[in-house]
């Protein structure tokens, strides 16, 4: 049995990650702070650890108290839209400590899988092509540069230190347990100001396209690459598939059957254009299937319809 680390893993994300591998053979134990909400993982027996990630020595013992093997980082306290001092904020609470991790783990043989962020960390280009792993990361946020800086991190301590890793970069995720009340994510934001018959804001005329993934595909997709021992690569998490906003707007309108209430502010600078990802280097390590996007969304929608009620 593994024993696997989660920081951050009550998150939506990681709350689903853990479901998907919960009942495998992973003993899982989870990085919180003491004020994090962990009602996601209600009715789970894993072993909950609450402390700060940036008490290095703390997160030490939680490595040799449970006898951790592979750590998988998904914390981050930023969004697309964060600014400068949000960014100092999370380069002193999470970056930095999060090196010194990086540190820990390569000592002791530890594997470190962390979740960037492959909606941001590209940047924007004029053409529509499908982005690579092998392609120069230009984020143009704070949040794009704060994955850059991790991924480079972790790069530095696998040729310096030997440290084993694995880098995921998901698309955009949606799906069950996200924030429908939150700012990000346009999917569950979409389907909250539609529950609540609030006005849902769209930055630029609704064209910019992003590459969408159900959660449910993610994980299962998390699990066989951690199931199959993957590591020391870049992969690219998503559907191949680009959506603009207004497509997506379309399809929830479609699913719900319901008038949506829609504003166009002017763009903003943080906001890339276009965004796919090729996830050609992930078809050929898995075999995979994907949920079509207007499945999801109606799923997601009837799901959250019934929560909202």
């Amino acid at each position: 049995m593994a024993n696997i680390l989660f920081i951050g893993g009550a998150g939506f994300i990681g709350s689903n990650l853990i479901k998907s591998l919960y009942g495998k053979d992973f003993n899982i134990t989870v990085l919180e702070p003491e004020d994090a909400y962990i009602d996601r993982l209600n009715g789970l027996d894993v072993n909950m650890v609450l402390g700060s990630l940036d008490d290095v020595e703390f997160v030490k013992s939680v490595l040799e108290q449970w006898n951790i093997q592979i750590v998988v980082h998904l914390v981050s306290t930023l969004i697309p839209g964060s600014n400068y001092e949000d960014y100092k904020r999370e380069y002193k609470s999470v970056i930095f400590p999060s090196i010194e991790l990086m540190e820990q783990c390569a000592q002791k043989g530890i594997r470190f899988v962390y979740f960037s962020s492959g909606g941001t960390v590209y940047g924007n280009r004029n053409d529509a092509w499908p982005f690579t792993e092998t392609d120069t990361m230009n984020p143009i946020s704070y949040y794009g540069w704060s994955k850059q800086m991790m991924e480079n991190s972790i790069q530095f301590m696998h040729r310096t230190a030997g440290l084993d890793y694995l880098i995921l970069r998901p698309s955009n995720p949606f799906g069950h347990g996200q924030n429908l009340y939150g700012k990000q994510g346009l999917v569950a934001v979409a389907i909250g100001k539609l529950l609540k018959n609030e006005i849902i804001e769209v930055w630029g005329d609704g064209s910019s396209v992003r590459d969408y993934i159900y959660v449910d595909d993610l994980a299962r997709i998390f699990v066989k690459l951690i199931e199959r021992d993957v590591h020391n690569t870049t992969l690219n998490i998503g559907s191949g598939r680009g959506y603009s906003i207004n497509d997506v707007l379309a399809f929830l309108k479609i699913v719900s059957g319901s008038d949506l209430k829609i504003v166009y502010r002017n763009p903003r600078p943080v906001d890339v254009s276009n965004m796919v990802l090729d996830t050609t280097r992930l078809k050929e390590i898995i075999s995979y299937e994907i949920t079509p996007f207007m499945d999801g969304v109606r799923k997601f929608y009837e799901e959250s319809k019934e929560i909202v009620a």
